[in-house]
């Protein structure tokens, strides 16, 4: 698909390089991306599809639309994951229950004002509220996989705020996935922020899903 929304833009830029700059991102990044071997976040796939109408005026061939677009990023990402359509649920579910094992042995969340949420949380929020619950849930675990620790803080914090709950418990669902380093330095995170229900649910969860 990134090859597709490319082809026009390199008719205006004459370089991979220059497109790059226009996301903007590495032209290493770019070169990934087309490759295949690694499926590139949402916003990038939006920049390069609003970059691809600005040269062409018409959308790519096999990509109807930015709908279209970000439908088989999502395809794709949960492919390359290898999870299959009941898989993220049932890790949300793990998680839901460790926290529930959790609630009586931690103090609540400190009340306090969230930073903003990143625009790809922004989006995930978005598509719950249209119904959207498998594109939401894409983007929801590719926050809990790629961000940093302190964007997941962030993230989990803001929704909290809003009192989107299931949607921070997707995010930290994906975290507990992550390697043992990251998950690690997610709960100091966490626990930086006095968020200690977050930090030891999602050490709960982690534990469960290698033990």
């Amino acid at each position: 698909m990134v090859r597709s929304l490319c082809a026009q833009p390199l008719e205006t830029f004459r370089s991979y390089r220059r497109i790059a700059q226009e996301v903007p991102i590495a032209p290493s990044a770019l070169s990934t991306y087309m490759s295949g071997r690694v499926v590139p976040p949402p916003d990038v796939v939006t920049r390069l599809w609003a970059i691809t109408v600005e040269c062409g005026g018409y959308a790519p061939e096999g990509v109807a639309s930015l709908d279209s677009a970000l439908e088989i990023w999502r395809e794709a990402s949960v492919s390359r994951q290898g999870l299959g359509e009941d898989a993220v649920p049932s890790q949300i579910a793990r998680f839901q229950a460790a926290r529930r094992r959790q609630s009586g042995m931690t103090p609540p969340p400190r009340p306090a004002e969230a930073s903003a949420p990143t625009p790809i949380a922004d989006d995930a929020i978005r598509h719950l509220k249209a119904g959207r619950e498998s594109d939401a849930l894409s983007l929801l675990w590719h926050i809990g996989q790629t961000h940093t620790p302190g964007e997941i803080r962030d993230v989990v914090a803001a929704y909290s705020v809003a009192r989107e709950t299931e949607a921070a418990d997707a995010v930290l669902a994906a975290a507990s996935g992550r390697r043992t380093e990251d998950i690690l330095r997610i709960t100091a995170s966490l626990l930086e922020a006095k968020r200690y229900s977050d930090a030891t649910a999602l050490v709960d969860a982690a534990v469960q899903r290698i033990g």
